[in-house]
């Protein structure tokens, strides 16, 4: 096969089939037309795509999709079987048709089903089918072979590449001479390295060696190839690979023998496959091709010959080795087999074959008898027995519960593994015996991991047993959870699952690392076994905790019996096994405890019996019962044989035996006193007798409970075979008489029974229904009863066929009365789930991101549409059901009708309620968006732009502000609106009369809950603008910007005339401001809104542009307008001045405007320096000036001089025209006098004076009048302009003044007239119901004020009309306050009725025919008065209804302030502060009403609410008394000690206790606080239980006494503090918290057990604060047992010998270690070092002063202070030094005591005191040991006292001071004299070290 790369291989060969070739060759094919195609480039592509196009235009083509289909060869493909999906067509069409960037296609199989797809599949499937398509081009049936590529990929697919690599593509490419040699040489090279890797990665699978060999080195002999450089280096490359898969080859056996956890047959295997490898490798070596190529590179003297033949030789040598040691290796190979199939039990008798074999290897074998091989051969065997034993051993069974099973598969696991060790053992011991070549292995390396297996079964053992002690597992199912009974049976199940919950935990952790637990290796295991062991001790614990807490709760034998059963199993724990043997003695002392009680119930006379038994009968039950319950005691205890066993158990049987006789004759005493009683009730005749008390009905009517039927059944009869069905029972035979009577028991009681049932259904019926109810079914229940007449009357017990026409007709009728009531029942709960969703569906959406422009209106409106139609559908069901309920009722009478619609008005309530539920949790919703929760700020909800409104120039929102707020605030209103669909539910239900009520939107709208959320919202809203705002101040820097408008800064600019400075610094200025806007935020969070200033900022930048372009040609516009301007003006005024005026007008224009001129003459001239100034700014700026401006500019001087020649000739003009129309003027004014006089004259005479005119007439003829007036006034004004101009006065015409006054005042008249006219006629046939006083009087009093005002202004101009309009409103105000009267709310039919009986006259004040106007026909007027006071009586009254209404409305919603106490089951009360605010508030109210005079009509109700609020005050009063005391009391009397020692007062408290707790439960089950003070006798049992509290207390005081005179420390103690100590008296270490109470310095003791067997605690030392401990002496430890109180005194006593020894003990050391008292300060307690230092510093003293007196100098107190001194420096240097901080505290209060010995020394020398009689040295606080009391004694002055040893500990001490002496000596003094101190004096001066 020349030019094909061919891997050799001895083995098999990779040649591909022609299948492959062919596909192949077709794909390549493929690739070089797809090539072609793409070398032609754009034209050739844009040229096919237009023939293409043209041809689909002529004719359609065939489909792509079938050729592509047809060409799918996939294995299990059949086009006629497989069909394609939808999705998948739509995938082959957009390949097809160029819709989608991938160009690749792939289709596999997945079972049965094609798949198509863009992408290679994620996991492995059998083939692929691939079609590639060029890039941009569209498919078409004729060109779809040529431009399609297509493919098959099989698996496994690294075999499939290499055959299509060498079968097709790899010739291919070698074989092609075309290319250029560099990329040819460059792609040969990559080519082979890739092919030689490919082979490699092939062949390495299967666990064989190929070295890959190139087919271009073998068509080219030696010399040829030599010269080829390149091809000498891709074979040098090809070199390079053989030697590292050699080198890879070589080492692989020393990566094996470092697998530790590989058997026996791994290394037989390993052997095995490197012979085989070697031996391949060895034959490829000696392949042609491998040699030729080895030849020449040899030849070129490659440098990679040497390292290629150096592992070559290698291979050689270890394919020797490999046979050797395979050779020997086989023998162990079947004895391994069976080795590797064999169980942990089998594997033992296998051992010592596979021993001496490996012993054969050991001594024969030539390579492999190493110490090293053979040691890891025995090791690998014990890997592979720790591997056969780990195959049967199931973590996963371990850990799911299968206990039994897998401790037995561990413990075969450990024998087998020890019979391993023992094998070896004995065949070592052989071999050294009989062997001459030694065995010498490391054992210990053989066999380290079978010991680290064989822990870890055992360690897995431990865990099974857990898992049955702690988890309830026996065999992979766990034993059911106990369920006990009681109280804290639930507490106790909630242990035990704690428990096995922390136990699952602890073995959760295991199971995490279950895959190291075996892996001996994994030295993890350890730490978390310890951790797993730790735990179940602690579980430990808890359990015996819990089983303490499980027997707390027994009451019965039995219970204690089960609870030992239940226990009993974890008495394998010897921790627990002690706490269950405790456990049975309280078991059987429970039994004896039973036993006592029997004897007590036996004497007791009257036993409580149930009502179901009769009395003697009954008696011989109950005592049968207490039998029976000693009985099953004995036999719970007698089936228990480890508690049968004790010897407590069998003192307590004897007693047992005894009693159970004594039960037994007192049952026969009881049949003995019955039977008496049956002979002298029945006597002889016994059946006459029974039928007499037969004859009576079979029902009577309950007597106790209203509405209800009762059997009426003989009581004796009853009685009495009751009686006799128990001595039945019992098995004891009765009388012949009460027999005979007892043969129609089952008749009778039959017949009962069914009537019984009768009752039970027709009472089940009455008590399922309300009060309410009772009204929907009156007629049903009405003739319920008529078919139970008979039953009531007629029929009898002894009557016949009862049953049969009576029983049976009667629940027939009562079942269908049922069903109604149960369907009546179903719908109300239907309807009470549908407003609980309505309720929940919230209208409002608040989804997480931001909301843009008006998304957040468009989106809420969408979901309100949708939960408005979810919300109509839950309606309508509700409606249905209130339908389906009504069909029941529909034909019932009018009272059901009416009780219907109440019921339907409560249904619609339901609706309300849940409709503003809905409405107020989605305002919630919205609120928690707008303003958070109040925890967390709210998110940003709403995105809003700051934008620049050109228009009115200022920033505005986008939306803006009030649009969002308008949103927001619209979504309540909205949320409402939605109900004004939703009528209310009678009116839907179609009644006659509409509902009364409000409709929903109105009332949601007035409902406070929802305000409160709206205007949260709005507040939330609003907060937000003001902090936008308040944002958005920072933009008022840039205001003017925009704000100014520029054109008219401008002008106001150009009015300023601003200089040439002033632009150039304006333009830079702007240049300024849009810099500074840039660097301002962009996006700015604020609450719930996001800031977007981009919009702002880009419009700052724009505006300061344009003010730059105003201000650049600004002063070109200045100077050009001016130079205009003026021009013009001369212009304009030249021609004026010199043109004649044409009348009087024109003449005072000219006139005018002349004086203007000659007067601003100066100024004219001044503005054309200004003008010039500019124009020259304008010419050094280079600004373009047009030519005719510049024109103008010129010729200004000129225009400037024609002006002032046109001023002269206007001024004689203006003298010419004067003259000529003075005289004109003066005539027309007189005219104009006479005109005026004759208009007024006509007013007076014929105005609208009088109420003869009408309204509307009277109004035209004043507006004519105006009219008038107004032309008069135009003239007037003409004549007065022309004599101004003559300078003659003409002053306004007063005749026209006064008209106009006149007039306006006219109008007002007529005008309030016609308002009065307009009022009346619309008041008087107004209903009175409709009339509103208010808007009435109001109306009239302002149209009254109005004319009475006016009529005072024209009092002198005789106007009828004013007093005539003014008269009738005062007679309308005259019966306003009776209307005011009869509108009163507050009146009532009973004041109404008064009215009718005064105005003597039938009336109907609520018909529409009562009007305004009959009330004044009927001269209600008349009686004014007596209404008056009928209407105040009524408003008084209705505040006092009112009131008293108020009252009873809040005592039924205020509660009394009851919450849990102590989770125990018990309650408190925990706040009346409100309660007791109300009862004062109402009781003033209820006094002040009483002394009203209009309290008669609700004199009962004031006198009941009185009585009742007293009744509620008194109550409360007393029970938090009683709460107070009972707190107190009640955590006392939970220490069983106290019990004991107040056994009567522990009895009263558990009484009281249980009283309370019902008490207390009662009220928190209805915290009414009227209905729960009003508890019948309550207030009587609240009294008495104050009483009892208070004996218990003082009983109580009196014991604590009794305590505290035995160990006085204890008045040092509060009550509750020496309660809890005498409570825990048996636990000395709750009293430890105490000590430091009692004691000065004494914070704990150190305690431990005793030995032995006994648990007691001993204290051997006690604790100060600062964590010094001092041990007591010898001799002292106490034991903690007994009362508190006396080994507290015990303690006290060892505290003081203690210190005593100790003392003794520091004052000898000190002695020793004078001059090292540093060394010595360390090893004694601080307080007798003080105390030992003081008493050597007095002797000291003592001495100094002694030598002093004698020689007569201060030597020696001057020595002792150099002594003092030194030892000062000592322990100054010993401070310095890094001392534990309790040495510390000793030195340095140390230090300070010698501190202050040195200054008295000091005092003492500077005294000249010689003498120790002397006071200067009396007066010192002294210590000294007595030798005659063997005690340290205190002196000072004349005082003496013993040592107190109150042990103080390390305490700090002050610096002593003066003060500090006098102190001391004081206080000694006063002690001496048997009197007490008190320091007094600021705060830190050391009064308290002192003491």
């Amino acid at each position: 096969m020349s030019g094909n790369e061919v891997p050799v291989d001895s083995t098999s060969s990779e040649n591909p089939t022609k299948d492959d070739q062919n596909e192949v060759v077709g794909e390549t094919g493929d690739e070089q037309t797809e090539a072609v195609v793409n070398e032609n480039g754009e034209e050739n592509a844009e040229s096919a795509n237009e023939e293409a196009i043209e041809e689909e235009e002529e004719a359609e083509e065939p489909d792509v999709k079938p050729i592509l289909k047809n060409a799918i060869t996939l294995e299990d493909f059949d086009l006629e079987k497989i069909t394609f999906t939808e999705d998948q067509d739509t995938i082959i069409d957009d390949w097809i048709e160029n819709k989608v960037e991938d160009r690749t296609l792939y289709l596999y199989m997945d079972q049965e089903n094609i798949r198509v797809s863009y992408e290679l599949p994620r996991k492995t499937v059998h083939e692929i089918q691939w079609f590639c398509r060029p890039s941009g081009v569209e498919l078409y049936a004729d060109t779809f072979d040529e431009s399609v590529e297509s493919g098959i990929i099989h698996t496994p697919h690294i075999e499939s590449l290499l055959k299509q690599m060498n079968g097709a593509f790899s010739p291919m490419f070698l074989n092609n001479k075309t290319w250029p040699d560099s990329i040819r040489n460059d792609f040969t090279s990559h080519l082979q390295r890739f092919m030689a890797y490919l082979t490699d990665m092939r062949h390495k699978t299967e666990g064989h060696t190929i070295l890959y060999i190139p087919g271009e080195a073998l068509d080219k002999d030696v010399k040829e190839a030599c010269v080829d450089k390149d091809l000498v280096q891709r074979l040098e490359t090809v070199m390079i690979h053989w030697t590292m898969q050699l080198k890879e080859v070589v080492y692989a056996q020393d990566s094996q023998e470092m697998t530790e956890n590989s058997g026996p047959l791994e290394e037989i295997e390993f052997w095995s496959s490197r012979c085989a490898d070697l031996s391949s490798i060895s034959k490829q070596l000696d392949h042609y091709g491998v040699k030729h190529i080895e030849s020449i590179l040899n030849t070129v003297k490659s440098s990679y010959v040497a390292q290629f033949r150096k592992y070559a030789q290698q291979i050689q040598d270890g394919s020797k080795q490999s046979e050797d040691n395979l050779k020997f290796l086989n023998i162990l190979k079947e004895p391994c087999e069976h080795l590797y199939k064999a169980t942990p039990k089998e594997i033992p008798p296998m051992l010592p074959k596979i021993l001496t074999l490996i012993r054969f290897i050991w001594t024969n074998s030539e390579y492999y008898n190493t110490k090293e091989k053979i040691t890891g051969l025995l090791r690998k065997l014990s890997n592979e027995i720790i591997a056969r034993c780990t195959k049967e051993i199931h973590l996963e069974k371990i850990f799911d519960g299968y206990c039994i099973s897998s401790m037995k598969t561990l413990n075969e696991a450990i024998d087998c593994c020890t019979k391993w060790k023992d094998t070896y053992d004995h065949v070592n011991r052989v071999h050294q015996t009989r062997s001459s070549f030694e065995w010498v292995l490391d054992k210990t390396s053989i066999f380290a991991q079978i010991e680290a297996f064989i822990q870890r079964c055992r360690d897995l053992i431990e865990v099974c047993e857990c898992q049955m002690h702690f988890a309830r597992y026996e065999d992979g199912t766990q034993t059911m959870m106990p369920i006990l009974p009681g109280q804290r049976g639930p507490d106790i199940v909630r242990s035990l699952q704690e428990i096995e919950v922390t136990f699952r935990r602890n073995l959760a952790a295991l199971r995490e690392i279950k895959h190291t637990i075996l892996d001996v290796k994994a030295t993890s295991w350890h730490d978390d076994y310890n951790k797993f062991r730790s735990g179940v001790k602690d579980l430990e614990v808890m359990m015996q905790n819990t089983i303490n807490s499980a027997f707390e709760m027994v009451r019965t034998v039995e219970q204690g019996v089960d609870l030992l059963d239940l226990f009993r199993h974890l008495g394998s724990r010897e921790t627990i096994k002690r706490t269950l043997d405790k456990k049975i003695v309280e078991v059987v002392q429970i039994f004896n405890d039973e036993m006592n009680k029997v004897k007590k119930e036996l004497n007791n006379k009257r036993p409580y019996l149930s009502l179901q038994y009769p009395k003697f009968a009954g008696m011989a039950h109950w005592i049968k019962a207490l039998l029976r319950r000693l009985k099953n005691n004995y036999e719970a205890i007698d089936g228990a044989w480890f508690v049968k066993e004790t010897a407590v158990f069998q003192e307590a049987n004897g007693t047992h035996l005894t009693l159970v006789a004594n039960l037994e004759e007192t049952v026969r005493k009881y049949w003995t006193e019955w039977q008496q009683l049956v002979d002298r009730e029945i006597g002889k005749n016994s059946k006459n007798d029974a039928h007499k008390r037969l004859e009576q009905p079979l029902m009577i009517r309950s007597q106790d409970r209203h509405g209800m039927i009762e059997v009426n059944f003989d009581r004796f009869l009853q009685k009495l075979f009751t009686e006799v069905h128990y001595w039945h029972r019992l098995g004891i035979d009765v009388t012949h008489a009460a027999a005979e009577v007892y043969q129609r028991r089952d008749e009778l009681m039959k017949l009962r029974e069914q009537v019984l049932l009768v009752i039970l259904d027709y009472n089940r019926v009455v008590s399922a229904l309300t009060s309410e109810e009772r009204v929907l079914f009156k007629e049903r229940v009405r003739f319920l009863d008529k078919k139970l007449q008979p039953g009531l009357t007629r029929l009898m017990w002894v009557t016949k066929g009862v049953q049969e026409f009576f029983v049976n007709e009667c629940r027939k009728n009562i079942a269908s009365i049922q069903n109604v009531v149960d369907e009546y029942k179903f719908n109300n709960m239907n309807v009470s789930s549908s407003c609980k969703r309505i309720s929940e569906l919230l209208m409002v959406n608040i989804r997480k991101e931001i909301y843009s422009n008006l998304e957040f209106e468009e989106e809420q409106a969408a979901h309100q549409k949708k939960i408005a139609a979810y919300l109509d559908g839950e309606r309508n069901e509700i409606v249905r059901f209130l339908l389906s309920t009504y069909e029941y009722f529909r034909r019932d009478g009018k009272e059901v009708q009416d009780g219907f619609y109440k019921y339907c008005e409560k249904m619609d309530r339901m609706l309300e309620e849940a409709f503003r539920l809905n409405i107020k949790w989605s305002l919630a919703e919205l609120s928690k968006a707008i303003n958070g929760d109040g925890k967390t700020p709210p998110n940003p909800l709403f995105k809003v732009k700051l934008i620049l409104e050109e228009n009115e120039k200022k920033i505005e929102f986008d939306p803006t502000l009030s649009k969002l707020f308008s949103i927001v605030n619209s979504i309540g209103p909205q949320l409402i609106s939605k109900m004004q669909r939703v009528p209310r539910t009678p009116d839907v239900l179609g009644f006659k009369h509409k509902s009364p009520k409000a409709p929903f939107t109105q009332v949601f709208e007035e409902d406070s809950e929802i305000k409160k959320l709206q205007k949260t919202i709005a507040d939330g809203m609003n907060q937000n603008a003001l902090e936008i705002r308040e944002h958005n101040n920072k933009w008022d820097a840039y205001r003017e910007i925009w704000e100014i408008n520029k054109d008219q800064f401008i002008k106001r600019y150009q009015r300023l005339n601003p200089s040439v400075a002033s632009f150039d610094s304006d333009i830079q200025r702007y240049n300024e401001v849009s810099n500074n806007a840039q660097k301002e935020d962009t996006i700015t969070n604020i609450s719930f809104v996001m800031l977007d200033c981009s919009n702002l900022k880009r419009s700052i930048q724009d505006h300061c542009k344009k003010w730059q372009d105003k201000f650049t040609t600004l002063l070109k516009e200045l100077a050009t307008d001016k130079l205009n301007q003026l021009t013009q003006f001369f212009d304009e005024h030249c021609l004026k001045l010199r043109e004649e005026p044409a009348d009087l007008d024109a003449l005072g224009e000219c006139i005018k405007l002349w004086d203007k001129l000659q007067g601003e003459r100066d100024t004219i001239e001044a503005m054309m320096s200004p003008i010039r100034d500019q124009f020259a700014i304008l010419d050094r700026n280079e600004v373009i000036i047009p030519d005719d401006t510049r024109e103008k500019m010129e010729n200004l001087d000129n225009k400037y001089m024609e002006f002032q020649q046109a001023l002269q000739d206007g001024e004689a003009i203006i003298k010419k025209s004067k003259d000529k129309f003075k005289s004109d003027l003066i005539n027309s004014a007189d005219d104009y006098k006479r005109r005026v006089a004759t208009f007024v004259q006509e007013f007076v005479d014929n105005g609208p004076f009088t109420e003869e005119w009408s309204s509307d007439a009277s109004l035209a003829k004043i507006k004519s009048y105006r009219d008038t007036i107004a032309s008069l006034r135009v003239d007037e004004a003409r004549i007065r302009r022309g004599l101004a101009i003559f300078k003659i006065e003409q002053p306004p015409s007063k005749e026209i003044i006064n008209m106009e006054k006149d007039l306006e005042l006219l109008e007002s008249a007529w005008t309030m007239t016609k308002d009065w006219e307009v009022n009346w006629a619309q008041w008087k046939v107004s209903t009175f119901g409709e009339i509103n006083t208010e808007n009435m009087e109001t109306q009239a009093q302002t149209l009254f004020k109005k004319l009475a005002r006016l009529a005072r202004e024209v009092k002198d101009k005789n106007w009828p009309i004013v007093e005539v309009t003014k008269k009738k409103i005062e007679q309308f105000k005259r019966t306003m306050p009776l209307i005011t009267d009869l509108k009163n709310h507050a009146m009532r039919e009973r004041h109404w009725t008064q009215i009718k009986e005064i105005v003597g006259r039938p009336f109907e004040h609520e018909s529409e025919t009562f009007t305004l106007e009959i009330i004044i026909a009927f001269g209600f007027d008349e009686h004014a008065e007596k209404i008056n006071e009928i209407s105040g009586a009524a408003s008084k009254e209705l505040s006092i209804e009112k009131a008293i209404a108020d009252i009873a409305q809040l005592w039924t919603t205020t509660i009394i302030d009851v919450g849990p106490y102590k989770d125990k089951g018990h309650f408190k009360i925990k706040g009346t502060e409100e309660v007791f605010q109300f009862l004062e508030d109402n009781q003033v109210q209820l006094s002040t009403m009483k002394a009203s005079r209009f309290v008669k009509a609700f004199e009962d109700q004031v006198d009941y609410w009185e009585r009742t609020l007293s009744k509620i005050m008194e109550v409360i009063e007393v029970a938090l008394t009683v709460q107070r005391q009972w707190m107190y009391l009640e955590n006392i009397f939970v220490g069983e000690d106290i019990r004991k020692q107040l056994p009567k007062e522990t009895a009263q408290f558990d009484g009281i206790n249980a009283s309370w707790k019902e008490i207390m439960t009662r009220m928190n089950a209805n915290p009414n606080a009227k209905e729960a003070t009003h508890y019948p006798h309550l207030f009587e049992t609240l009294n008495d239980m104050n009483l009892k509290l208070e004996d218990i207390q003082k009983s109580l005081d009196m014991y604590l006494e009794t305590k505290r005179q035995t160990f006085p420390r204890f008045y040092f103690l509060s009550n509750d503090d020496l309660l809890e100590i005498l409570g825990q008296s048996k636990n000395p270490e709750a009293v430890q918290p105490h000590l430091k109470k009692c004691f000065d310095n004494i914070v704990k003791l150190r305690m431990q057990k005793m030995g032995g067997l006994s648990s007691k605690m001993e204290a051997n030392g006690m604790f100060a604060a600062d964590g010094e401990l001092v041990e007591f002496a010898p001799g002292h430890n106490k034991i903690l047992d007994g009362a508190v109180e006396n080994w507290l005194c015990e303690i006290e006593k060892a505290m003081r010998a203690t210190l005593k020894e100790s003392l003794k003990n520091t004052r000898a050391a000190l002695k020793k270690n004078l001059n090292k008292r540093d060394k010595w300060a360390k090893e004694y307690p601080g307080q007798m070092l003080i105390s030992a230092s003081m008493m050597q510093w007095t002797q000291d003293c003592t001495r100094a002063l002694a030598l002093t007196k004698e020689r007569g100098d201060k030597k020696a107190l001057k020595s002792l202070k150099r002594k003092q001194n030194s030892m000062l420096d000592k322990f100054s240097e010993a401070i310095r030094t890094n001392l534990p901080k309790l040495q510390r505290l000793k030195i340095v209060s140390l230090v300070t005591i010698e501190v202050h010995a040195k200054d008295v020394i000091e005092k003492l020398i500077k005294t000249g005191c010689n003498d120790v009689t002397a006071f200067d040295w009396l007066m010192q606080l002294r210590l000294y040991w007595d030798k005659e009391i063997d005690d340290c004694v205190v002196r000072q002055t004349s005082t003496q006292f013993q040592y107190g040893y109150e042990y103080l500990g390390n305490s700090g001490r002050l610096v002593i001071t003066p003060l500090t002496d006098r102190c001391y000596m004081t206080l000694t003094t006063a002690l001496h004299l048997h009197r007490g101190g008190s320091p007094k004096g600021p705060a830190g001066t050391g009064k308290t070290e002192t003491t």
